[in-house]
């Protein structure tokens, strides 16, 4: 069989491990696989245990990866690939610039999510303009997974047309059961019974704007003094938004930290929420909705690409709370019109992001990249 590496910065957490457990074990049907990724969380273990050979290396910080680049050029001609696929900014970044230097000719690049979104200062900016137009030369094929983020591509002259492909992120819907008694999930996750209970689930970083969510959830409290807001998971800005909900004093605004299998309070949830200035396309708003949770989410790129206004949930302008808090209300209001618009979600990711229909389609790319002659790579 033919050979693919995947290269992929992160070694634990995020969308980052999600997506490869997801797809990386399921190209060994038609590949022989390997992965390069980080080394400081469980991944490489997980997708070894999957059958996947993996070369753990120091790739988990921006500039370790980049320092990483010989070591990552030397384990691509130790394994003489014959497609290489990297994943993410610094993942696409190193080792795209690895699989020149080792001399293959064909690169499958997977944006996830754009250096470009954080230009927020000038070294940020020429550095993002050179990683991105960098990978995107070296790259065979650029795959965003929103239609806003292609779009982004060719706005910003980063890579042609008929190099770049739109394909969507899919979810395992066989991994996320349908939950008929949430008293006895609430229990166990520790969770309120005695009101609705709306979760947020991602990483708390700028971002993901929280503090839109903080601030939407005192309108929430003042109108509905039972419902309850859990907040999953950690980063640099939990403690500026804790210190936010005190000072709102907040009554029933819980921090969880990151938990392991998070989708499941999803299950446990009246709505779910999603606060984000910028995304590809989230794993969480997947997951939720996967999970037959309504979502209501900032209208932002891949969030507002995969919610359906008014079917499976609400999209509400970016920095405006009093909308966020409007819509909130509403599905924890109606339980009728929340458990009808959760139904719809699952049938819609079924439909339209099923994780098995997506890989084939993969599949068919890599296949199609191999056979191809045309290369668009330097």
């Amino acid at each position: 069989m033919p050979k693919v590496v995947h290269i992929i910065h992160e070694g634990s957490g995020g969308g980052g491990m999600t997506l490869a457990l997801n797809y990386f074990p399921r190209y060994q049907n038609d590949f022989e696989t390997v992965a390069i990724t980080g080394c400081a969380g469980s991944l490489p273990d997980r997708l070894r245990a999957t059958g996947v050979k993996v070369h753990a290396l120091p790739l988990d910080r921006p500039w370790s990866c980049v320092l990483s680049i010989p070591s990552i050029a030397r384990v691509l001609r130790s394994e003489k690939p014959d497609l290489v696929i990297v994943h993410g900014q610094w993942g696409g970044f190193c080792g795209a610039v690895a699989a020149w230097l080792a001399r293959v000719k064909r690169v499958i690049y997977y944006t996830h999510m754009p250096a470009f979104y954080t230009d927020w200062d000038l070294y940020r900016l020429l550095r993002d303009r050179f990683v991105e137009k960098v990978t995107c030369a070296i790259a065979t094929r650029v795959v965003c997974p929103a239609a806003a983020n292609r779009y982004q591509y060719l706005l910003r002259h980063l890579a042609p047309e008929e190099k770049i492909v739109h394909l969507p992120n899919g979810i395992d819907l066989h991994s996320i059961p349908c939950v008929t008694d949430k008293t006895a999930l609430k229990q166990e996750l520790k969770l309120s019974a005695d009101g609705p209970i709306i979760i947020s689930v991602g990483r708390l970083e700028d971002q993901k704007r929280v503090d839109w969510l903080i601030n939407a959830w005192h309108l929430v409290e003042n109108r509905v003094p039972s419902a309850h807001l859990y907040i999953v998971g950690d980063g640099s800005e939990r403690q500026n938004l804790e210190t936010l909900a005190q000072q709102l004093e907040l009554k029933h605004c819980h921090f969880l930290g990151r938990q392991p299998e998070a989708y499941r309070y999803f299950l446990a949830a009246n709505a779910g929420v999603i606060t984000t200035m910028f995304e590809a396309q989230p794993y969480s708003l997947l997951e939720a909705m996967a999970c037959a949770c309504p979502m209501v989410g900032t209208a932002s790129d891949g969030v507002v690409e995969t919610i359906q206004q008014g079917e499976t949930g609400y999209c509400v302008p970016v920095a405006d709370p009093q909308a966020l808090a409007e819509r909130l209300v509403e599905l924890i209001s109606d339980n009728t019109l929340a458990e009808k618009m959760g139904g719809n979600a699952r049938k819609y990711i079924d439909s339209h992001f099923s994780l098995e229909p997506i890989v084939a389609r993969q599949i068919q790319l890599a296949r199609q990249t191999l056979q191809n002659s045309d290369l668009f790579g330097i």
